[in-house]
């Protein structure tokens, strides 16, 4: 038990597994010892909480299996095992593997009926499997299981409690009314079995919240939100069933037509804002209704005191309901019909959001009615750029995806990487502290650069002498290769540089993706405009939100002591975000774009499918002749423009970093490249060069004058000469 107690101190993987293998090895001295096997199936769980990759997790799972195939009658491993088949289920992401899971911890507990524990464990596993399933037959027959379960142990409520989260599962995926109805019933009696739970409360809480987006009837709905209400004031330290509370408040606002039932609302909403001042959600919920509000005010004096209160709403939580718009965009194809875009149109004509990705859009709906068929094109234009080029992006879900990042370039510039008088100068220790530059668009070698979009977008060409603002350096996972030699590496003389993964950030989610943002961009607040213009006076009939597929409820980690599971947390350490190439094959009426090793088929059938989607919201654009209009136009397309070549290409398995920086006199970011005798403009990253191997091209002359000072910077530095037969 000492070395299973030294366990639970560990945070790291590398010692707990010295652990477990000093542990191990003692089991298997003592083969037959329960006492001794007991602390080893134990400490097996506690490492499969710190192990992140599923086939570690699968590794020890086998362990642990063995051991309890060893000793069938054991309930406690048998516990043990129950537990870290839980574990192993929290990391299998295909449906057919975590069946295979659940069917192993199915049978441990027929083997031990009477084990309320590992009954839990057989509980919490179904709920998970229920997140996978896609088909409600599906849900409903693990839905049956979990009930037998419960009523076999009536009186546990951690069963009852996973029985409550796999009903608001359920919900999610049921259609009508009459049977989410019917799954409410059912989790308000468990709720009535254990008044004072406020987990199985808040399930029912949102269940609620789920049925109100079903009923039609302005009776059925004010009697759900009654529950609710009562629901809350049973709970009332608790944010999360406030925040359904508010929730199914806005649903019930759809069906308000007199303007003082929608005071009222914002009444409620405002007392929960003032309960929970931290809640992000409520203050959002709160912020939005406060907008739609502001449209029914006549009076200068309460659009003024509105006016004040949203402000500070925003000043407070900016980064949340920035999130919420990017949300918005993302995942809804008609933005301007939502309640959220209420608030969000309201904040932006405030000019609050002049210093991020939306700032654009101000002058737009300076320009353009809040409902005109104008502004609304444009908005789905800004959308689709944006989606176009999230898809482009590299994500961090494709890690699993071996890539290099190799740059091909002249054994000069090599030599700059590596120079050392800054350090010297500074008399700090030796280090690659050189940085790779961004040059101007304007260069590159392709002459039909950024002409591509506008070839199969039907779009008027521009005139090849227009300066570019954009800044970009180009990547390639075709590291010695033949063809990129010959191209890009000074006629094999140069070398490839292929850099390490931490040397660029992944797209995580839609949130990551940025807007150029121009200098002295104008900043528009005409509060007369703004309080004059006329606004929407109609209730939306979207629904803001409800609890669905993204909020099904998971089951996470357990160890066997408490404490024992180390969360995750991640952060990005350089914000230069990679785009993958896309290489268009045909610009007739169908877009058709070339499948590379960088994108699944899945990826380029919806590129394809945004690209012919704003091809079609371009000539829509193109009816409208205003100047301005097609200026609004063009600024979209720029986003994207760096981002398609010819498929002629294609050989080239092209990434690329790309940042707009304005050509001004005052910016002081660009910097000018006199080498080649033409004056070439480039920015500089903001960090060092994160070298992980040199290749030296065939014909790079004697590497070996090289290698030393590479072994002095950084002694992880790999390097290697091609071997590519080279002329």
């Amino acid at each position: 038990m000492i070395l299973f107690n030294l366990s639970t101190k560990q945070t790291e993987l590398k010692e707990l597994g010295t652990t477990v293998e000093r542990l191990e090895k003692l089991q298997q001295q003592f083969q037959n010892s329960p006492d001794i096997a007991l602390p080893y199936a134990m400490i097996l769980v506690n490492l499969s909480t710190k192990q992140t990759e599923l086939n570690e997790r699968e590794a020890t799972v086998e362990r642990l299996e063995k051991l309890q195939q060893q000793f069938q009658n054991s309930p406690d491993i048998a516990l043990q095992y129950a537990m870290i088949l839980f574990n192993l289920s929290t990391k299998q992401t295909e449906l057919k593997e975590l069946e295979t899971t659940v069917e192993k911890l199915e049978k441990l507990q027929q083997q031990f009926q009477d084990s309320p524990d590992i009954a839990l464990r057989y509980a919490k596993i179904l709920v998970n499997l229920s997140t996978k399933q896609t088909e409600l037959n599906e849900r409903e027959a693990t839905v049956e299981k979990l009930k037998g379960l419960q009523q076999q142990f009536p009186e546990s409520p951690d069963i009852a409690l996973r029985y409550a989260m796999i009903l608001f599962n359920l919900s999610t995926k049921q259609t009508e009314l009459n049977e989410r109805e019917a799954t409410v019933e059912e989790l308000k009696g468990l709720q009535q079995q254990f008044p004072e739970s406020p987990d199985i409360a808040l399930r029912y809480a949102k269940i609620l919240v789920n049925l109100s987006t079903k009923q039609t009837e302005l009776k059925e709905l004010k009697a759900t939100v009654e529950k609710l209400k009562g629901l809350q004031q049973q709970f009332p330290k608790s944010p999360d069933i406030a925040l359904r509370y508010a929730m199914i408040l806005v649903n019930l606002s759809t069906k308000q037509t007199e303007l003082n039932e929608r005071e009222a609302t914002v009444e409620k909403l405002e007392k929960l804002h003032k309960k929970f001042p931290k809640s992000e959600e409520i203050a959002f919920i709160y912020g939005m209704f406060l907008a739609i509000l502001f449209n029914h005010q006549t009076e200068l004096s309460e659009r003024r005191q509105t006016t004040k209160i949203i402000k500070k709403l925003y000043d407070k939580f900016s980064k949340f309901m920035i999130q919420n718009f990017d949300n918005l965009f993302f995942s809804n194809e008609n933005v301007c019909d939502s309640e959220e875009y209420m608030l969000f149109n309201f904040i932006l004509r405030e000019g609050l959001l002049k210093n991020t990705k939306y700032a654009i859009l101000q002058t737009w709906v300076k320009r353009y009615k809040e409902d005109s068929s104008e502004l609304r094109n444009l908005l789905s234009i800004y959308q689709l750029v944006q989606k176009i080029k999230y898809q482009l992006g590299l994500k961090d879900e494709d890690k699993n995806q071996v890539l290099k990042f190799g740059h091909y370039t002249k054994g000069s510039t090599l030599q700059i990487m590596l120079d050392q008088e800054e350090n010297e100068k500074k008399k700090s220790t030796f280090s690659v502290s050189g940085k790779t530059r961004l040059y101007n668009a304007n260069y590159m070698n392709d002459p039909e650069e950024g002409i591509v979009i506008e070839q199969i977008l039907g779009l008027d060409r521009r005139d090849v002498l227009e300066p570019s603002s954009w800044f970009l350096m180009s990547f390639t996972n075709k590291t010695d290769d033949l063809a990129m030699w010959s191209q890009y590496g000074d006629d094999a003389k140069g070398v490839c540089l292929v850099l390490r993964e931490d040397d660029f950030s992944r797209f995580t989610s839609f949130n990551d993706v940025s807007w150029r943002q121009e200098k002295n961009f104008l900043e528009f607040s005409d509060k007369m405009y703004l309080l004059k213009s006329e606004l929407n006076s109609g209730f939306e009939k979207s629904i803001f939100r409800s609890e669905s597929e993204n909020s099904v409820d998971t089951v996470n980690d357990e160890g066997t002591e408490p404490n024992s599971v180390e969360k995750d947390s991640d952060s990005k350490g350089n914000s230069d975000y990679l785009y993958r190439i896309a290489y268009v094959k045909n610009i007739g009426e169908d877009i058709e774009l070339e499948q590379t090793e960088l994108f699944e088929e899945s990826e380029i059938e919806e590129l394809e499918k945004l690209l012919n989607s704003l091809k079609e919201k371009l000539d829509i654009g193109s009816k409208v002749t205003e100047e301005n209009y097609q200026k609004a136009i063009s600024d979209c397309i720029e986003e994207i423009r760096y981002l398609f070549k010819s498929v002629d290409y294609k050989y080239e398995n092209e990434l690329r970093i790309l940042r707009y920086a304005n050509l001004g006199p005052s910016n002081k970011e660009i910097k000018i490249d006199k080498t080649s005798g033409v004056g070439k403009l480039y920015i500089e990253r903001k960090n060092s060069i994160q070298i992980g191997e040199v290749i030296f091209g065939p014909k790079f002359p004697n590497p070996e004058y090289v290698t030393p000072l590479l072994k002095l910077l950084d002694k992880e530095i790999k390097y290697k000469k091609s071997m590519i037969k080279f002329r």
